[in-house]
């Protein structure tokens, strides 16, 4: 059963001094190297190795409290991955009883123990025979509890020498663990107070410029990289607008080329993009982005690498870039301090992309400027400035003609396909179309080879002769039984010759629709083998083509059913056609950096101009709109969203 508390000491001998003396040195030479170190996470497994090596026990486990529970870190020995993460209130259970208690317990069998009647207790103890625990406290607080099950060596039991080692280990390890909590505590606040500050630097300004400055030479208080940038998109491409360490970017140099393409690279993964190791990757997006700037990434000497695309609601602003000389150069902490960053110079970007395209401040003071200058003119050359103005802004707000939204990589096809299908098989002995050539429906196309059916089809003919006689040979002779065996066999043959005559018939493959020949080298299909129902020629209509366009999705609601549609192709840059929108598609598609929605029209083409497969360039005509309208879309639309985030 379970011992608590110590037992009487025994009288003191020469070499139970010498066992003690060597108790204090191990603990001595412990404790030190627990206190050598300030990283809990790497602290714990030191605490935990030292101990089951200082007592010699086969297994144990870690607690570390939380609040009013302890919680499994580390475990070893039986059922050691159950244990891991499991927890226990402080108070229950053999370990949360050893906590409460604060004071050191052996067990000597544990099976028949009541507290291990507990739930995370009992599979960690079904083997276990031997068991000792004790707290881990420093200054009346309750760091944790460390448990270690079956002593190794012959004896295989723990004794009040263990017990001894043990507790002065506990409290060794209490120290170190809990000033290595309180260390990450600090440093937590330390670097949020550094965030900011950082956050405030670059968020007192509306100057573009100097945000993106500020981003990258500013983020080296908080991160060690060796090379720092900050990318963004224009017109989709994107720039590497400011580089750590420099005043001005040279956009023609190789170096900064090559960091302009892994930060686009990773710009379209959406995510966060963090690697260790160039040399070593771990994962298939790693080893495809090494596959594919390996040799950069040599000539530049990164080892390591952090980028973390700027995003928000309205679309991609560009990337974050930090790269470093060795490997690994950030911790998780600094991975989640730049994450807030870049959250952080994704909002000042922003606001100050949106002042630069609202530039009040400079148009107020140009406006006054020219009003002074205004009332200096003589009275009826401002009264004809006046009517002028008047005029402008008449044919600026009054004047409506349609917008022209542009659409995206238009593609032309036939608006109906129909496959030629031959209805029996055989070896294409004749090709009657060519490619592009127009045929009516029911106009032949191909002639399959019929020499054996035609053979098939006269050896019916006959045998059906020679039945009709044979029958009428049995009337003459009054045998009844022959005459109608006779009869039967002649409509039998009847029969197959009529199926014969339609498999005839269907060698001659015809056109099932009206239209025009889309299969490429038609006269290749000859003495080609195909079996009934194969695939031998498509068949489309011309006359008038499905045109499929992409609008982007903040021109998609001004895009309507019926609206007319304008385009010209490059063989005929002289001419252009009209169509008419027909559907638009509910789910969008991406191409590059943009979200299109794919809309198709019918565009008429009688004289046969216009071909499946040509570069069109159409715009579609949507609703009217004034010149104004036209020029304080764009504003307007950002100057909306900028007061939603503001309010929301």
């Amino acid at each position: 059963m379970g011992i608590d508390g110590e037992s009487p000491s025994p009288a003191v001998t020469p070499e139970g001094l010498q066992a003690e003396v060597e108790r204090f040195r191990l603990l001595y030479e412990i404790g030190q190297e627990f206190n050598s170190s300030l990283d809990f996470d790497a602290l714990l497994p030191q605490v935990f190795n030292s101990v089951l090596s200082a007592v010699s026990a086969q297994g144990g486990s870690i607690w570390i409290a939380e609040g009013d529970v302890l919680r499994c870190r580390l475990a070893m020995g039986s059922a050691s991955q159950k244990l891991v993460g499991s927890e226990v209130p402080i108070g229950e259970g053999f370990v949360g009883d050893v906590a409460q208690r604060q004071r050191t317990t052996i067990v000597s069998d544990a099976m028949r123990d009541p507290r291990f009647q507990q739930r995370v207790d009992r599979s960690s103890t079904m083997m276990t025979t031997n068991l000792m625990a004790t707290p881990m406290v420093t200054k009346g607080i309750t760091v944790g509890s460390i448990q270690v099950t079956n002593k190794l060596g012959e004896v295989g039991i723990f004794d009040e020498g263990d017990c001894e080692v043990l507790e002065g280990l506990a409290a060794a390890a209490a120290v170190a663990l809990r000033n290595a909590q309180l260390h990450t505590a600090e440093k937590r606040a330390r670097d949020l107070a550094l965030l900011l500050e950082i956050s405030r630097e670059i968020t007192s300004t509306l100057d573009l410029d100097r945000v993106l400055q500020s981003v990258v030479n500013l983020a080296s208080r908080a991160l060690t990289f060796d090379s720092g940038a900050v990318g963004m998109f224009d017109r989709r491409r994107l720039e590497i607008r400011a580089i750590a360490g420099q005043d001005e970017v040279d956009e023609k140099s190789d170096e900064t080329k090559r960091l302009a393409a892994r930060g686009a690279w990773a710009a379209d993964r959406e995510e966060s993009f963090y690697v260790a190791d160039c040399g070593a990757p771990v994962s298939d997006a790693e080893r495809a982005f090494v596959a594919a700037f390996g040799e950069g990434l040599q000539e530049d000497g990164v080892q390591s690498l952090l980028y973390m695309p700027l995003r928000d609601e309205e679309g991609p602003l560009g990337i974050v870039m930090f790269e470093a000389e060795r490997t690994d150069f950030a911790t998780d902490t600094q991975r989640e301090l730049a994450e807030i960053l870049a959250n952080q110079t994704t909002v000042a970007l922003r606001n100050a992309e949106l002042y630069n395209q609202v530039p009040l401040a400079e148009a107020l003071g140009t406006i006054a400027k020219k009003r002074r200058a205004l009332m200096q003119l003589p009275r009826r050359r401002r009264q004809v400035y006046a009517v002028a103005a008047v005029a402008a802004l008449a044919a600026v707000t009054l004047v409506r003609w349609p917008l022209r939204v542009a659409g995206s990589e238009p593609t032309f096809r036939a608006v109906s396909y129909a496959e030629v299908r031959p209805l029996v098989p055989g070896i294409v002995e004749r090709v009657m179309v060519s490619e592009g050539q127009a045929v009516l429906r029911g106009a032949p196309l191909m002639r399959l080879r019929d020499a054996e059916l035609r053979a098939e089809r006269e050896a019916a003919a006959a045998a059906t002769e020679v039945a009709e006689r044979a029958a009428a040979v049995a009337v003459t002779q009054s045998n009844p039984a022959e005459e109608r065996m006779n009869r039967a066999r002649v409509q039998a043959l009847r029969r197959e010759v009529a199926l014969l005559d339609e498999q005839l018939a269907a060698t001659v493959v015809r056109a099932p629709v009206s239209g025009v020949v889309l299969t490429p080298r038609t006269e290749d299909l000859l003495g080609s083998w195909f079996d009934e129902g194969s695939h031998l020629l498509t068949l489309g209509r011309t006359d008038t083509l499905e045109l499929e366009l992409g609008v982007r999705q903040r021109d998609i609601e001004r895009v309507e059913p019926g609206q007319r549609l304008r385009l010209r192709v490059d063989a005929l840059p002289q001419r252009t056609f009209e169509g008419r929108v027909i559907t638009i598609a509910e789910l969008p598609v991406e191409r590059g950096n943009e979200v299109y929605f794919p809309v198709r029209a019918l565009v008429p083409s009688p004289d046969g101009e216009l071909k499946p497969g040509m570069v069109a360039h159409a715009k579609v005509l949507t609703g009217s709109m004034s010149i104004a309208e036209r020029v304080l879309r764009a504003p307007a639309r950002w100057a909306r969203l900028a007061w939603w985030r503001m309010r929301w």
